[in-house]
């Protein structure tokens, strides 16, 4: 952690320093409000923006980021510190965490022809993004979020490069690692967040996180631009059975308002095992009718052979809902609902004390989101969580103890602060 606030002050302090030499260009001010801190905190937004235009110029790359942390508590009080039952980012029970640092650097491709990505995590988010895609020591990403721990609390999210071929609309190529183009949620961007804080069941459960590899996109027409990539799999940047994954997909924007995207992704992903396939379909609707409401639909199916305890075919599959309201331009409310199956106990593991394979999970959230100035955004949430089997864990146990409960509540708080 002293590391983390080391790099941090070195960070904002160059920002600082050089905030005399140039002022960024002004921005549209939000609109007045009772909690607004634009006097105060607002005076830091503008010396950080000027600063970061004065290094972003003479290093001829865009710079942006930022500093995230939060508290959650859930009513089963866990009493193991890291784990709210099936969350993996936010799965720390009653501390307030410093999720991470976020250094993101943009590199476009009109000066060279091929333009770069990188960013890094700090702090929590790093650590345990860390050990969901097998560089450290938890070589399985369990679904109900269990963790070995002793990750570095730093870890690349993205690198890759990026160029176009000058063929008909330009071929848009990107190699490297790179987060998951598949499901509505994301691991959060600068300037681009969940509208909620807790991560869905869909996310955690029916997803990968990242991959390593290519992708090539191309608008076939202006409403339509279709995709497809071959990566070393799902979360790991090793090949692990000498067969590598396929991913196709296609954007669909018939107007301004509707957006509707198709992601499906095929491969061995099982260790030294080159029969079993995983295959998953994610599909994304986004409808904007009016300007301060989205509305954000999901369905995701997945089926994997020879995955359960058993030897048996897995499959799971869900739907999720996201409401998303501007009430001004500072305060924001999102509920977001959704239910996900595990048929054959691939994701969840099933209900161990009964033996039972087939699990339902479902959750409703609602989160309120209020922008102090145009940097400094506080959230609240509560979430509620139900199954039809005792999968969330209570007390002293663990999900797959007697001391589980078939529902669970949860409450976070959060700020993120970006540059």
């Amino acid at each position: 952690m002293k590391r983390i606030l080391l790099v941090l002050s070195l960070f904002i302090g160059s920002l600082f320093l050089a905030s005399g030499a140039v002022y960024a260009a002004e921005e549209k001010p939000l609109a007045p409000g009772w909690l607004s801190l634009d006097g105060s905190v607002g005076l830091a937004d503008k010396a950080i923006g000027d600063g970061k235009s004065v290094i972003e110029k003479a290093l001829g790359v865009s710079i942006s980021g930022f500093l995230d942390a939060g508290w959650t508590l859930s009513t089963n009080h866990p009493r193991r510190p890291d784990f709210i039952s099936l969350r993996y980012f936010d799965r720390d029970q009653n501390k307030v965490v410093f999720n991470g640092l976020n250094v993101t650097i943009d590199k476009p491709e009109k000066d060279w022809g091929v333009g770069f990505h990188i960013a890094g995590d700090f702090g929590r988010t790093g650590e345990l993004l860390r050990e969901a895609t097998f560089y450290g020591v938890n070589k399985f990403r369990p679904p109900s979020g269990f963790g070995n721990g002793g990750e570095p609390s730093a870890e690349l999210r993205e690198a890759f490069l990026t160029t176009t071929i000058p063929v008909g609309e330009g071929l848009q190529l990107k190699g490297g690692l790179m987060v998951t183009p598949l499901g509505t949620e994301i691991i959060p961007n600068p300037g681009a967040y969940n509208d909620n804080i807790s991560r869905s069941f869909l996310f955690n459960l029916a997803i990968p996180f990242r991959h390593l590899g290519m992708m090539a996109s191309y608008p076939v027409f202006k409403i339509l631009t279709v995709q497809g990539g071959v990566f070393t799999g799902w979360d790991n940047p090793h090949d692990n059975n000498h067969q590598p994954s396929f991913h196709v997909g296609a954007t669909l924007t018939p107007t301004d308002w509707i957006s509707f995207v198709s992601n499906f992704i095929t491969g061995a992903e099982q260790t030294n095992r080159g029969g079993p396939k995983r295959h998953v379909w994610a599909n994304v609707l986004t409808l904007k009718p009016i300007d301060p409401l989205a509305i954000y639909l999901e369905y995701t199916y997945g089926h994997e052979g020879d995955v359960t305890a058993s030897l048996r075919d897995g499959t799971w599959q869900g739907w999720a809902g996201i409401l998303s309201y501007n009430w001004t331009d500072r305060f924001n409310t999102a509920l977001r609902g959704e239910w996900f199956n595990d048929r054959d106990g691939a994701r969840i593991g099933g209900d161990a004390v009964t033996g039972r394979a087939n699990v339902n999970v479902g959750e409703v959230t609602f989160t309120g989101s209020y922008k102090f100035t145009k940097m400094l955004l506080g959230r609240a949430e509560v979430r509620q969580d139900w199954s039809d089997r005792n999968v969330f864990a209570v007390g002293s146990g663990t999900r797959t103890s007697n001391h589980s409960d078939k529902s669970q509540t949860t409450l976070a708080m959060q700020l993120i602060y970006t540059y």
